[in-house]
C-alpha cells in the first residue's frame, strides 16, 4: 500500500515510488506517464474508458473471516475496431502489480480479441499509440 511521507518544511505528500500526481480538467492522474498517455490517446481520438476498476477475485468468507475482493485499476481500456485493449502505464513495476497483471490476463484468457499492454516510458507510450493510429 502507498506510504505518505511528509517533508519537514512543507506538508507536501511524497509518493513512495516518486510518482508525481497531476490534476487536470477535474481528472486525477497517478503519474506524469499516465497524463502523457491520456493526452496522446485524446489527441488521436481513440475511444477509451479511464481508470476502470476490474474485480479479479470476488469477496468471500473463509472460516468466518471476510476476505475483501482483489481488484485492479487499469489506466485505460481502449475500444478499437473489433478488439479491446487494457493499457496501463507503470514506470516501476512492483511484485504486486506484476502478480495482478498475471491475474488480469487469466481473468481475460477466454475473451477473444483482447490485449493487455503495459507501457513503462514515454517513448514506449508514443510508439504504441502511433501503432494504434496506423491501424485506424
Amino acid at each position: 500500500f502507498p506510504v505518505t511521507i511528509y517533508a519537514s518544511r512543507s506538508l507536501r505528500k511524497v509518493n513512495k515510488y516518486g510518482n508525481k500526481k497531476i490534476e487536470s480538467n477535474n481528472l486525477k492522474f497517478d503519474s506524469k506517464l499516465e497524463f502523457f498517455c491520456y493526452g496522446l490517446l485524446t489527441a488521436a481520438e481513440i475511444k477509451f474508458d479511464f481508470q476502470e476498476k476490474i474485480t479479479l477475485i470476488d469477496k468471500f468468507t473463509y472460516n468466518g473471516e471476510k476476505i475483501r475482493a482483489t481488484t485492479i485499476v487499469v489506466d485505460f481500456v481502449l475500444h478499437l475496431k473489433g478488439r479491446t485493449v487494457y493499457l496501463d502505464t507503470k514506470g516501476l513495476p512492483t511484485p504486486v502489480s506484476i502478480l495482478k497483471y498475471k491475474m488480469l490476463k487469466h481473468h481475460l484468457k477466454d475473451e477473444l480479441f483482447t490485449d493487455v499492454v503495459w507501457v513503462r516510458t514515454q517513448k514506449e507510450t508514443r510508439e504504441y499509440v502511433n501503432s494504434l493510429i496506423k491501424e485506424k
